[in-house]
């Protein structure tokens, strides 16, 4: 997907309104045509999903619970699938009553039931794990009154190894008596369990030197390390394959171990070092499991990664809790994006099929998935109807909808036809707003070089100073290339059912239209204003925009449909760090604030509120120099704790940093996500470069003071230089009692930086603290602290915003694809001498 972007430049001017143009009575009709969006096939499978997986030797799965399924769901999972996961009802906590009695729940019996009525296999889930698991079963005393009520932690003394030995020894055994019990030993016809998670979820997603890269839960400290692992498969191995198997049974029941967060290289390398341990250890286990919740904005290259890197090893694999969100608002171009990232798991999948145990979906529909709030992660939507996710999961590629372009359009009033362009004089050191961020690329024309171009767009929701709402706007900049002018170059901007041709030699507009065309060497410069009535945050839009060229009617377009889709959503924080002068030294990063090299830092405060209830706040400031970003938080925090396992759910902060501000849909090598815990010991990492690239690229500090504590940080940014821009955003995790409580961020309001760059703000780096802009917060009422500065301001750089990569960037947005069709364009062109003619109109 691509990106348009917003700027908050707080200084903007004012805009330009249209002139009534006069309708000259000639008139050329250009007849055109677009192809209609396709739209998915709806061919019979008569063999359903596992039709498709079956014949490879793999089982094909989907998690449920019986309590969710009516006849049609039902006849639906019938059709589709020959494996169930039960999404909870195995989990350790559900075995308990509330007076820690051990017996099987109806939820479990009644699944096992379906299961073994239907000829479905179970994969079971799961026998032992930190979470849902309740905290008494990790207690000295389990009748301690544990006053922690965060699940993961409790305020009672721990049991000691050899307790937890026994327990759960004994908890392992009891499922598997209680299953043998009523549905037959295993491996016997009527008994469906055929594998089971022994271990889930023990890789912390830190490279924590204290545990050897193990999640530091309630089993690694009652064992004291990782021995509980090895423990859980010994007993899974002599309960589920010996003593309650069948006795014509061969190993009836095959053993996993299972972790989410595969498909990210740092993660990967730790849960693979734990697999060669437990080789090495002897330990009776048969496979690996991937998890591989995803979004759109995870590269399927990185599945596929995941699934080689763990196959020298020698055991079977997994995919056990598939699934793939989309990004919200979920649009049409998004659910036929996800379609082909489904289909790109399909060839993961045959590619490593011969090691392939079970590929599992997490969930029926959509409406069921725990995921759904992200984006329709399913295969079906809430009425049971095949999305194109169905389609290309079964690897009907040929029955695939076509691509349909999508974007993310970003608030911002002060952008108008009267802002300054690329590349020229800013006005009291302000950038230009079309070049603090990356420009799209339209589908060049049939012939391929006759006309071309990139453009960006800002929306407005028509609010005036004075609280007055009038209709919303789309401010459009094209960078057409066309080298011959004459009459007939135009742009077209399509919004919704909405066309306006702009004309290369244009003057007058309509009167709801304001344009402007700038010549250049090789082509021209737009800017149009256009109306946009359905402009709210988070709407949806059909957007176009077309370059024609007026002697040889080729055109270049962004969407190959009539529109594609652009969500308009929050302004784009915008900040600036100026260079450390050459008299000063640049901060040692000690997480000293008080050094002197921060005095004339701009500082911004984390406002958004992007996650329940913070009380901790935080502000920070940025320096530049010798290509390193330098980055000082200060956070205000009564309380800071460390307790919990998960480094994300521990006091800390982290840095977002898109080296050359790409803004990406997916991660790449130049784009980090960096946590530092509040003692600084703890330093961990998103997806993007392998591990210890990303260690290498970064240096922190972190200690608590007075009333909270510190984080400093230097960056290396590579190539960087006065006037270019970097992507940024700045977070803090607020923990108490064991778990975080709240989440708060500079830039970004979506939650979602951990997968994607592309509402990340926009840092510009300058020269010196007197060539300073007035950093915008979002509201444009309301400007930064630092003032506007006086003197000289230097001239940006001469080159214009790059153009978004079109290839594998996803959110940038998820990145759609594109098939370059023939585009004709539909325009009433009205044609007078020497001048051009804005024309609107409704398709």
């Amino acid at each position: 997907m691509d990106t348009l972007f917003n700027t908050t430049d707080e200084r903007g001017a004012s805009k330009r309104r249209g002139i009534v143009a006069a309708l000259a009575a000639a008139a050329m009709l250009l007849p055109l045509a677009f192809s209609p969006t396709a739209m998915a096939a709806d061919p019979d499978y008569p063999g359903g999903i596992k039709g498709e997986y079956n014949p490879l030797g793999i089982n094909a799965g989907v998690a449920i619970e019986t309590y969710t399924l009516n006849q049609d769901k039902e006849k639906a999972l019938v059709e589709n699938f020959d494996q169930i996961t039960p999404e909870n009802s195995l989990k350790p906590e559900g075995w308990y009553d509330d007076q820690h009695n051990f017996r099987m729940s109806v939820d479990a019996r009644n699944l096992l039931t379906f299961a073994s009525e239907n000829g479905i296999k179970v994969y079971g889930h799961v026998l032992v794990w930190h979470s849902q698991t309740p905290d008494w079963f990790f207690q000295a005393d389990e009748g301690c009154h544990d006053t922690n009520d965060n699940p993961g932690v409790t305020s009672c003394p721990l049991a000691d190894k050899a307790t937890m030995q026994e327990r759960q020894r004994r908890h392992i055994e009891n499922v598997a008596k209680a299953i043998s019990d009523e549905f037959g030993k295993f491996g016997s016809p009527t008994n469906p369990v055929v594998a089971f998670d022994v271990v889930n979820e023990t890789v912390n997603d830190g490279d924590d030197p204290a545990t050897n890269g193990m999640r530091n839960s309630l089993w690694y400290q009652t064992y004291g390390g990782e021995d509980y692992i090895y423990d859980a498969f010994r007993n899974a191995n002599t309960y589920l394959n010996d003593v309650y198997a069948a006795d014509d049974a061969e190993h009836p029941v095959t053993l996993f171990i299972n972790d989410y967060g595969t498909e990210q290289a740092g993660k990967r390398s730790r849960y693979k070092a734990l697999v060669e341990r437990m080789i090495q250890q002897g330990v009776p286990f048969d496979g690996i499991g991937h998890q591989f919740h995803v979004s759109l904005t995870t590269a399927s290259s990185n599945l596929d990664d995941a699934l080689t890197d763990m196959s020298s090893l020698g055991k079977k694999q997994a995919i056990t809790e598939l699934d793939v969100a989309t990004g919200t608002p979920v649009t049409e171009a998004k659910l036929i994006e996800q379609g082909r990232y489904y289909y790109d798991v399909n060839q993961i999948i045959h590619r490593h099929a011969d090691q392939l145990f079970s590929v599992s979906v997490w969930g029926l529909s959509d409406d069921q998935s725990w995921r759904n709030k992200e984006g329709a992660p399913l295969l079906f939507d809430e009425n049971l109807n095949r999305k194109p996710a169905y389609v290309g999961y079964i690897g009907d590629e040929d029955n695939l909808p076509e691509p349909m372009k999508s974007a993310i359009v970003f608030k911002d009033p002060s952008a108008t036809v009267d802002s300054p362009l690329p590349g020229t004089e800013p006005r009291n050191g302000a950038s230009s707003p079309w070049e603090r961020l990356p420009l799209i690329t339209l589908n060049a024309s049939e012939d391929g070089t006759t006309v071309a171009g990139t453009f960006n767009a800002y929306w407005n929701d028509g609010t005036l100073n004075d609280g007055t709402l009038n209709d919303g706007t789309l401010t459009v900049y094209v960078d057409a290339v066309d080298v011959t002018k004459s009459d007939g170059d135009s742009v077209t901007v399509r919004v919704g059912d909405a066309e306006y041709v702009i004309g290369r030699s244009s003057s007058p507009a309509a009167a709801d239209v304001a344009s402007k065309v700038v010549e250049g060497d090789g082509g021209y410069e737009l800017v149009v204003t256009v109306p946009c009535p359905d402009a709210v945050e988070n709407a949806a839009v059909g957007l176009n925009v077309i370059v024609k060229d007026g002697d040889s009617g080729q055109a270049a377009a962004w969407d190959t449909n009539p529109t594609g889709t652009v969500t308009l959503v929050e302004p784009l924080s915008y900040t600036e760090a100026v260079k450390v002068p050459a008299d000063v030294e640049a901060p040692k990063i000690d997480a000293d604030a008080s050094d002197a090299a921060w005095d004339d830092a701009v500082e911004v405060a984390l406002d958004k509120v992007t996650s329940a209830t913070p009380e901790a706040t935080a502000t920070a400031k940025t320096l530049w120099s010798d290509g390193k970003l330098y980055v000082l938080m200060e956070v205000t925090d009564a309380d800071i704790d460390l307790t919990n396992s998960n480094p994300w759910e521990k006091d800390s902060v982290e840095v977002y940093i898109d080296r050359g501000n790409t803004k990406s849909g997916q991660y790449t090598d130049d784009i980090q996500q960096i946590r530092v815990s509040a003692d600084g010991k703890e330093l961990s990492f998103g997806a993007g470069a392998a591990e210890d690239v990303q260690k290498s690229r970064v240096s922190t500090a972190g200690r608590e003071v007075d009333g909270g504590y510190v984080v400093e940080m230097a960056i290396d940014l590579g190539e960087a230089a006065a006037g270019t821009f970097e992507g940024v955003d700045f977070q803090i995790n607020d923990a108490k009692n064991g778990a975080r409580i709240g989440i708060r961020n500079w830039a970004d309001p979506t939650g979602a930086g951990y997968q994607t760059a592309s509402h990340w703000g926009v840092l510009r780096l300058l020269a010196d603290p007197s060539e300073t802009e007035t950093p915008g917060g979002e509201d444009p009422e309301t400007p930064g602290d630092e003032g506007t500065p006086g003197g000289d301001t230097e001239k940006p750089s001469d080159e214009k915003p790059r153009p978004s990569d079109d290839a594998d960037n996803d959110d940038k947005m998820p990145q759609t694809g594109s098939a370059v069709i023939g585009v004709a364009v539909v325009a009433l062109l009205l044609v007078a001498a020497g001048c051009g003619l804005v024309i609107a109109r409704r398709r």
